[in-house]
C-alpha cells in the first residue's frame, strides 16, 4: 500500500479524513490493470469515500472496512455527482446504519433543536416537517429531551433515523445546503 500516517491508519494525519476509523462499503469497481477501488461512506463523519484495494478481501457493499486494517488504501473525497449507480442506490442504508450506530450523536440534534428565527425552527430543517409539526414536536420533546430513536418516533409520529438521513443525504447532494446539519452535528469537534 501506500505511505502511512503515524497511526498507521492508512491515509496522512491531516484533512478532515484523518479521524474515519472505518468504512461503510457502497461499491467495488474493477479499475484495470491496476487492482480495485471502492466507493463508501467514512465513519464516523459521514465522508464519501473513495479508497484503494489491491485485493479483494474487501468485495461487497455493506461491508464495514477498518481504515486501520490495511485492507484499504488512504480515503480521498468524492462528489456526490461521481458515485456509481450501485453506491448511489446503497448510500441511504448506508447513512441510516452509520446513524443507528452512533446513536448519542444524532439524537443531540433532536434534543437541542431550537429556533432559527421567529417563524422557522430547527426541526423544518428535516423533509416534510412544517411550522406546526415542529411546535408539536417541541411540546412532546419537553424539558427532558429523548433517550431514544423510537421515543421519538413514538412521541411524534416520524420515522427521525429516516427523516435525519433524508437531510444528510440532502446536502450530500448539494453541500451548499445550509445550515448543514452534517457539519453541526456529525464534523464538528465538539
Amino acid at each position: 500500500m501506500s505511505a502511512q500516517g503515524p497511526t498507521g491508519s492508512g491515509f496522512p494525519e491531516e484533512g478532515p479524513l484523518h479521524r474515519e476509523s472505518s468504512v461503510l462499503v457502497l461499491d467495488v469497481l474493477d479499475r484495470i490493470p491496476s487492482g480495485y477501488e471502492l466507493q463508501g461512506l467514512s465513519k464516523p463523519s459521514m465522508y464519501l469515500v473513495r479508497a484503494r484495494i489491491d485485493d479483494e478481501t474487501v468485495s461487497s457493499p455493506g461491508e464495514d472496512v477498518e481504515t486501520s486494517s490495511g485492507s484499504i488504501g488512504p480515503l480521498s473525497e468524492i462528489r456526490f455527482k461521481d458515485l456509481t449507480v450501485e453506491s448511489s442506490n446503497n448510500l441511504n442504508e448506508a447513512v441510516m446504519e452509520s446513524i443507528n450506530s452512533d446513536p448519542e450523536r444524532h439524537l443531540g440534534f433532536y434534543n437541542r433543536a431550537n429556533n432559527l428565527s421567529l417563524k422557522y425552527h430547527a426541526f423544518q430543517l428535516l423533509p416534510g416537517i412544517g411550522n406546526s409539526k415542529a411546535i408539536q414536536m417541541v411540546k412532546e420533546r419537553g424539558g427532558s429531551g429523548w433517550s431514544s430513536f423510537e421515543q421519538i418516533d413514538k412521541s411524534c409520529g416520524i420515522e427521525s433515523v429516516k427523516l435525519l438521513a433524508e437531510r444528510y443525504l440532502g446536502e450530500m447532494k448539494d453541500p451548499s445546503e445550509s445550515p448543514s446539519l452534517l457539519e453541526l452535528l456529525v464534523r464538528s469537534e465538539i
